[in-house]
């Protein structure tokens, strides 16, 4: 992938040994552009206790941003800040419209690392008063930057120093099937469905956030993961081990739990499903 040999290309990258939950780090390496004469430089590099991939990647590319605002009279007039993160990219690119709305998508969802989001909006705008800013993203490790700054943020996740005091604790926890990937949004369409909560977030203090596996009723088994959000009234009444009747709303871009018809111990729910099997 080629790009213009006169810019100054800031590789970023981010990890999470244990996604999410588990130490993690960032890396920022600079190569300079070819009018500027000055070696490559690994300028940053910090390790977490608790985090998550995603905030890993969006202080790798605040900590771009703020390097290159404070260096501003050694670089040329444009940067390009290289990234693996679909994340990252996309966040950079619609940041603007959610900053405009609270930091929530077009059906009042709000969107997740707010904190982050809001800093690096900041630091965007110092520098792009200053000079021409491009986030773009590349393949994995496609370069000798790309492997270095993979590399470096897989070390400062084992070497762990730093605090994320933004990273949402909530009620921790782990799904009990095997299936692998990650909780999606719930396509919320009105309808009622069984859950069983293993992982609770505090969003906002009007909105929690839960994972969730989902009973499938053919497999007799809790089975795809997936994620909504609840108001505190609501949120507070979901706990790990317990199993849930629940009623969705009707925005799959927002699902949220509006009632909860029947709670039962999981152990009662299993029991009862077993007994129904002919």
């Amino acid at each position: 992938m080629a790009f213009d040999p006169h810019a100054v290309k800031i590789h970023i990258d981010g990890n999470c040994w244990d996604n999410p939950g588990g130490s993690g780090g960032f890396a920022v390496r600079v190569e300079f552009g070819c009018d500027i004469e000055r070696d490559d430089e690994l300028v940053e590099y910090r390790g977490y206790f608790e985090t998550s991939s995603n905030r890993m990647e969006l202080r790798a590319c605040i900590c771009a941003h703020q390097w290159a605002y404070n260096h501003i009279d050694e670089l040329g007039g444009r940067i390009l800040v290289l990234t693996d993160s679909t994340y990252v990219c996309n966040s950079y690119s619609w940041a603007i419209g959610w900053s405009q709305n609270d930091y929530c998508n077009s059906d009042g969802r709000p969107m997740k690392n707010e904190d982050l989001l809001r800093e690096l909006m900041t630091a965007r705008r110092k520098l792009a008063r200053l000079v021409r800013v491009e986030v773009k993203l590349i393949p994995r490790r496609s370069d000798l930057g790309a492997k270095e700054v993979d590399r470096v943020a897989k070390m400062a996740g084992r070497m762990p120093s730093h605090v994320d005091r933004g990273f949402p604790k909530g009620k921790i926890g782990r799904p009990k099937n095997n299936i692998k990937g990650g909780a999606k949004l719930y396509p919320a369409g009105g309808q009622t469905l069984f859950i069983r909560p293993y992982k609770s977030d505090y969003v906002r203090r009007s909105i929690q956030l839960f994972r969730f596996e989902v009973w499938d009723e053919a497999k007799q088994m809790f089975a795809d993961k997936f994620e909504v959000y609840a108001s505190p009234e609501i949120g507070n009444q979901l706990h790990r081990q317990n199993v849930y009747h629940v009623r969705m709303n009707n925005l799959p871009r927002y699902p949220q739990i509006v009632e909860i018809l029947m709670a039962m111990k999981e152990a009662e729910f299993i029991a009862q499903k077993d007994s129904a099997c002919p």
